[in-house]
């Protein structure tokens, strides 16, 4: 028989199923990340396909059944509503990459707690209007790179162990290497790009708003996070949310 599961969650990405339903990705709070149908979402009276969108910070209520690959929704509820997202492009497009990563990033019925608390709590602060949409970003990257446990090690070479000044990302190992240690070309981090990086590392989400970048730095720590995050997670590569970010914020 069905179980019926009731548990907050993340709309993590939805597709069209037949002329009138949506099957939809979420990452849940206790189950991990599971796929739904929602029969029926799509007709105008139902009301749920605009809840049922991503980010959405919902509460479902769906039928579980062993062995289905698709389990069946049967209710759901709004917990968060972020009109901030809604109402910026920059800040909708940041949103898509988070939950696009996330996505990549988890397996099928995996629970991750800390991972839940990440990424509500990063979409709650990308909804302020203040936010900086890019180091907002560059946080959560930073941080789902820690809790998958593949954190980068910024403050010395993975070589030779001298302390590290400017980096670069060593393409056979995915760690950091100073410049004596990587003679090919490789993605480089600048001083100011790594001291953004630790930066990120020690602080608080709360106080995201003390730490500025731009210009060139950004776009060094962008490339680093992105590579950094391909080289270690199957299927992160050719993130669709990734090309939208990269047309609004250029």
């Amino acid at each position: 028989m069905p179980t019926p599961i009731t548990t907050d969650a993340i709309v993590l990405r939805i597709l069209d199923y037949s002329d009138t339903s949506l099957i939809a990705r979420l990452f849940t709070e206790e189950h991990g990340k599971v796929t739904v149908i929602a029969k029926g979402a799509r007709r105008p009276k139902q009301g749920i396909a605009g809840i049922l969108q991503p980010p959405n910070h919902v509460t479902v209520w769906y039928s579980h059944k062993d062995g289905r690959d698709i389990q069946t929704l049967t209710k759901l509820d709004f917990v968060e509503r972020y009109p901030q997202l809604s109402a910026s492009l920059t800040k909708s497009a940041a949103a898509l990459v988070i939950a696009e990563m996330l996505d990549r990033a988890v397996h099928d019925s995996d629970p991750h707690p800390i991972l839940f608390r990440l990424i509500t709590s990063t979409l709650r602060h990308l909804d302020q209007a203040e936010a900086n949409e890019a180091v907002i970003l560059h946080f959560y990257q930073l941080h789902l790179a820690k809790q998958l446990g593949f954190g980068p090690q910024l403050a010395s070479c993975s070589q030779c162990g001298r302390a590290l000044i400017d980096a670069s990302l060593d393409p056979d190992t995915g760690s950091l290497l100073c410049t004596r240690c990587q003679p090919v070309e490789s993605v480089s981090l600048d001083k100011s790009a790594l001291d953004h990086l630790r930066d990120l590392s020690k602080t608080h989400i709360s106080d995201l708003l003390s730490i500025a970048i731009g210009g060139k730095t950004g776009q060094e720590v962008e490339h680093y996070l992105l590579n950094h995050l391909y080289y270690h997670v199957d299927g992160m590569s050719n993130l669709q949310s990734i090309k939208f970010w990269r047309q609004v914020t250029t």
